[in-house]
């Protein structure tokens, strides 16, 4: 059976960052200055941006720079809150475990009552998992207008005493315009799962498989490494994450080319996951692609998870690019999951970056 999409299109990208930048130089002091410029060197990353511990009233969450960078998009006037027929929203850090977050947002931007409203629990690969179900909503003939908002804020979940994942992870939230068009490029998607190796990238604590416990799951704990963390912070096994997409991601890119017929050179740009440079590099050694189509946007903001793919153009390609027709976009991490599509950004407006 074919599996393409031939009446999407994707009319608008925004994206949202904290105004809180953290230099990574600056930790020089806690954690050592070889360590740091060591680290530095093999990610790419040299400042992230993260949300900070506030107030609980004045709080900022990842729907909120979902929701400035929609309002950015509104702003413009080409489409407007009363347009739109469906809202997802795509995150690991929700306001609340109830209600839906979508549900929130649907209020608080104005969109009208009749919209459908449902949160997708997806990290790395999540932007990509988003597009693709906006994009059954459309195909399905039952909208015409989706507001996808895609945001993360790992940072509330990162021990302070974890340099592995504090000088990694950043903050960011973005929103996406998909419209009914025809005559449009034909997208595809290809997807992969191993849920056995989910306990390399997991906050084990928190919710109902392993509540908060006082004195169990709030103790903090070193690795041999000198990594310090309780059960409530976010862990990550960066080796068998890089084995993870070293061994399936090669796969999965392929198969999303050979559903469209299309070789690898016939590919604009490759916008993957913005995890780190090490990683992009050897992607991009091992798809032998040129390193000029494998763009590195996150020097100065950190890995945003879910967020990564859309704050990367938007932030190295702002305005209409009419040479990116054939973009492809993926994916890779939490799950732990890969998912891969080709898509059409020769006519999307992408804005740059705003800061709240």
């Amino acid at each position: 059976m074919e599996k393409f999409f031939a009446t999407t299109s994707i009319r608008a990208i925004a994206t949202a960052l904290p105004q809180e930048k953290l230099d990574l130089l600056s930790l020089s002091s806690i954690y050592g200055e070889e360590i740091v410029r060591k680290i530095i060197k093999n990610t790419g990353i040299s400042e992230i941006r993260f949300c900070p511990p506030l107030p609980e009233n004045n709080q900022k969450t990842s729907a909120d720079y979902c929701m400035e960078s929609a309002k950015r998009i509104f702003s413009e006037g080409k489409i407007t809150p009363d347009d739109i027929d469906a809202i997802i929203f795509v995150t690991e850090f929700p306001d609340h475990i109830v209600p839906h977050t979508s549900a929130i947002i649907q209020a608080k931007l104005g969109l009208p009552n009749r919209v459908i409203a449902f949160d997708i629990n997806y990290g790395c690969a999540g932007y990509v998992y988003g597009i693709f179900q906006a994009s059954l909503l459309i195909e399905s003939g039952y909208c015409e207008n989706v507001l996808l908002c895609v945001g993360d804020t790992p940072t509330k979940a990162i021990s302070p005493q974890d340099k592995s994942l504090r000088m990694v992870f950043g903050d960011a939230g973005s929103a996406t315009i998909l419209s009914r068009c025809e005559n449009v490029r034909r997208t595809a998607f290809s997807f992969y799962t191993d849920g056995g190796k989910a306990n390399n990238l997991i906050i084990p604590a928190g919710a109902f498989r392993m509540p908060h416990q006082e004195g169990v799951t709030d103790i903090l704990t070193f690795d041999k490494n000198g990594n310090g963390r309780t059960l409530e912070n976010i862990f990550m096994d960066g080796m068998q994450i890089m084995e993870f997409v070293l061994k399936h991601v090669k796969n999965v890119v392929h198969n999303t080319l050979e559903m469209l017929n299309l070789p690898i050179d016939a590919i604009d740009l490759f916008a993957f996951h913005q995890a780190n440079i090490l990683i992009l590099n050897y992607l991009a050694q091992r798809l032998k692609i040129p390193h000029q189509k494998v763009p590195f946007g996150a020097a100065k903001t950190g890995n945003t998870t879910c967020a990564s793919i859309p704050l990367m153009l938007s932030t190295l390609y702002p305005g209409i690019n009419p040479l990116l027709e054939k973009v492809l976009i993926c994916g890779f991490g939490t799950g732990l999951s890969c998912a891969s599509g080709v898509i059409d950004l020769s006519r999307t407006e992408i804005f740059e970056p705003v800061q709240i």
